[in-house]
């Protein structure tokens, strides 16, 4: 398993949602802000810690409350804030695939932010780790 795949993924997903958003599809951009969080998170974790899933699937609350345990809490390699991002960015992502109301213009573009400002923060710890 290596946290580069799941990095390299996450930073894709980071590059459609803003793409998304500059297109006008408020959906898509929460979605892929949610998932580019969410890959960045599995690469700090296998690059960071020893936590594996037990049956080899990353489950999106595990993920999510692993990090913010071994990360955030424990070793305090990523902000508080970061913390959260997880779960407000899951939110809109639900609003965006599951409801037939839409995400905002301007609830895209916080989730893009939120999902830029997530992957900084990785990549710094990453680059401090390699």
């Amino acid at each position: 398993m290596d946290w580069r795949d799941y990095w390299t993924k996450a930073k894709e997903n980071l590059e459609m949602a803003l793409l998304a958003y500059e297109r006008k599809k408020n959906n898509v951009c929460a979605s892929r802000a949610y998932y580019a969080v969410f890959l960045a998170s599995i690469a700090a974790l296998i690059k960071l810690t020893d936590f594996r899933p037990k049956d080899g699937e990353w489950r999106h609350r595990s993920v999510q409350a692993e990090l913010n345990r071994q990360l955030i809490m424990r070793r305090k390699v990523l902000p508080a804030e970061l913390g959260r991002a997880s779960t407000d960015l899951i939110e809109l992502r639900h609003l965006a695939d599951y409801k037939a109301v839409s995400v905002s213009a301007r609830e895209a573009k916080l989730a893009y932010n939120s999902a830029e400002t997530f992957l900084s923060s990785i990549a710094s710890v990453l680059e401090e780790n390699a």
